[in-house]
């Protein structure tokens, strides 16, 4: 068995070295990258999918725009892709990601910084881009809300190279692992399954995404392209890069808890956001066996939403720190995503906060007397 090719004390300061010591990119980075996008683009057209309708355009409520929601079964085609062209084809190495990440991290951020000015481009010579006076601000929020690029949809789409990139890039560290030790740490184990079954999550629900504050409101800008393209695919990778660094195996009761944790916080995420959806999409639908309650018809106080203002949260707080747990608590650095995670939707929070108030008026007002905890019962 090779020796790690790497220093044995993995931290936070580790980190810098490893992105900076990679920086140039290389024309196996650009193959890789573009090769996976191009497969995604080519399989969202190819692959069947059932097309649904998104809600009513903030800008124009009487048109919805159609996607094709067939990313779990390419979800699938790329794992079958991945193996098989590793493990049987050997078309490339199962650790492809891992041997040449600095590259594909620096070539990724090229990407998202051109795209950006693309769109921005694109954006405003075309019409369908709104300035808002100043540049920085422009770039970095977007000007356009549904930029659209050979068929589809830029938004709702590079959730795919986010979320499959990301288990693609945990399958080889979990391949790395396996060349250097011969199996994978029981602490690995557990990672890799509790963010697979997310992403599979997602993409069984990507339906779902369509009624998210992100596709209905938020302009595509530097922001939510490099959030999707590398913050999501790299930044959320941290945990099997120090387990791959710092190699030891969970205890049965330790396994045991941390996955009990995990399933209560992915019981919430998923019921509160079916809930939610279900409402939009049908108001009548039964919650809990009973007929929905609402304030003035708008504002849904049902299930876990009679509950908490902002259940998904909760549980998606509880998923974001189990992701964390096979570490331990060892480096406070594999606590980046969920701590990342709090401060986002706590701002997110705020910001719906302030929006509904002016929508809705004293109906927000009875809704928050109603409902008078956030996030967490009792506590805020």
């Amino acid at each position: 068995m090779e020796p790690l090719p790497f220093d044995s004390t993995f931290s936070i300061s580790s980190l810098p070295g490893l992105l900076t010591s990679w920086t140039r990119p290389t024309y196996e980075s650009v193959a890789i990258f573009g090769g996976f996008i191009l497969f995604l683009g080519i399989g969202s057209h190819l692959i069947p999918g059932r097309k649904v309708q998104g809600q009513p355009l903030i800008h124009d409520p009487t048109k919805r725009l159609t996607y094709k929601t067939n990313g779990l079964s390419l979800f699938f085609a790329l794992i079958a892709f991945y193996y098989f062209g590793s493990v049987h084809l050997k078309w490339f190495e199962p650790t492809l990601v891992y041997d040449h990440f600095g590259s594909i991290w620096t070539t990724v951020n090229i990407f998202a910084t051109a795209l950006t000015i693309y769109l921005f481009i694109t954006g405003i010579s075309s019409g369908r881009g709104k300035r808002h006076g100043n540049l920085l601000h422009d770039l970095f929020l977007g000007v356009e809300l549904n930029p659209r690029m050979f068929g589809l949809d830029l938004k709702f789409f590079s959730l795919r190279p986010a979320l499959m990139g990301w288990i693609m890039v945990n399958f080889s560290l979990a391949a790395q692992e396996i060349k250097v030790y011969g199996s994978l740490s029981t602490s690995m184990l557990l990672y890799q399954i509790f963010t697979f079954i997310y992403a599979f999550d997602y993409f069984f629900f990507e339906e779902y995404m369509l009624s998210t504050w992100d596709i209905i409101a938020e302009n595509w800008g530097f922001m939510l392209i490099w959030g999707d393209y590398v913050w999501i695919t790299f930044a959320f990778a941290v945990q099997p890069w120090f387990l791959l660094y710092n190699r030891f195996d969970l205890t049965p009761i330790q396994m045991l808890v941390i996955s009990i944790i995990f399933a209560v916080g992915f019981y919430v995420f998923r019921v509160a956001n079916a809930q939610k959806h279900q409402f939009k999409t049908n108001p009548r639908a039964l919650i809990w066996g009973k007929p929905p309650q609402t304030i003035n018809g708008k504002l849904l106080v049902s299930g876990f939403w009679g509950i908490l203002r902002k259940p998904n949260y909760l549980g998606d707080w509880i998923v974001a720190f189990s992701f964390s747990f096979p570490c331990l608590f060892n480096s406070p650095i594999v606590y980046l995503y969920p701590m990342y995670l709090v401060i986002l939707n706590s701002h997110r929070q705020w910001r719906d906060h302030i929006k509904c108030s002016k929508k809705y008026g004293k109906v927000w007002d009875e809704y928050c007397k109603r409902v008078p905890y956030v996030v967490i019962p009792y506590v805020i």
